[in-house]
């Protein structure tokens, strides 16, 4: 079985989430869109970060440049909000950023699989229903960059297992997200 059927139950339920159908039903305010950027950002920028604290020494590295995201949702927040940098970092982001900081080195490929490839691919459906310009799913050399990230995958157990997890943390970043709207009746 391939990695994106072992992963599929996992996808499903993030895409299934309230939010994920918000940003798909293209009815996303910018507030909304906006206070998911940040939780994006935050999110990035820690693996992001975390890639480049792996020793120089390590097998580990981040497959290319032109993948990384964090400045280009940074942008994209800012365009949706200028006060963006001051939007809360919900829960669930915290623990992800948390986690990742002590993810081992070998399954940090697994997050670039659910997050990076996500993005290169359906990414491309979400960006056509966000408002703003869309830096975030704007890649140079989608093609190449997707043959990048998939000859660095595996298909173990433990490497499916953190797939799943990433998975699962993306659902509770959409359940979050859920809340904090639900909550700001502003937005």
């Amino acid at each position: 079985m391939s990695l994106k059927e072992l992963t599929k139950d996992s996808h499903s339920n993030a895409e299934r989430s309230w939010f994920a159908g918000r940003m798909f039903s293209g009815q996303i305010t910018n507030p909304e869109y906006a206070i998911y950027l940040k939780q994006q950002y935050e999110s990035y920028k820690a693996l992001e970060n975390r890639f480049d604290s792996v020793k120089p020494d390590s097998q580990v590295t981040f497959p290319d440049e032109r993948i990384k995201r964090s400045d280009s949702i940074y942008k994209d927040l800012i365009e949706m909000d200028s006060n963006g940098a001051n939007l809360p970092v919900l829960k669930s982001t915290q623990t992800y950023c948390s986690y990742i900081k002590d993810c081992p080195d070998d399954l940090l490929y697994a997050h670039v699989y659910v997050r990076y490839l996500g993005d290169l691919k359906g990414g491309q459906m979400i960006a056509k229903r966000v408002p703003g310009e869309g830096l975030y799913y704007k890649f140079e050399s989608p093609d190449e960059l997707e043959t990048l990230i998939r000859s660095k995958l595996r298909e173990d157990d433990l490497f499916v297992e953190e797939c799943r997890k990433c998975f699962t943390f993306a659902t509770d970043s959409f359940n979050d997200l859920k809340n904090y709207i639900d909550s700001n009746i502003n937005i």
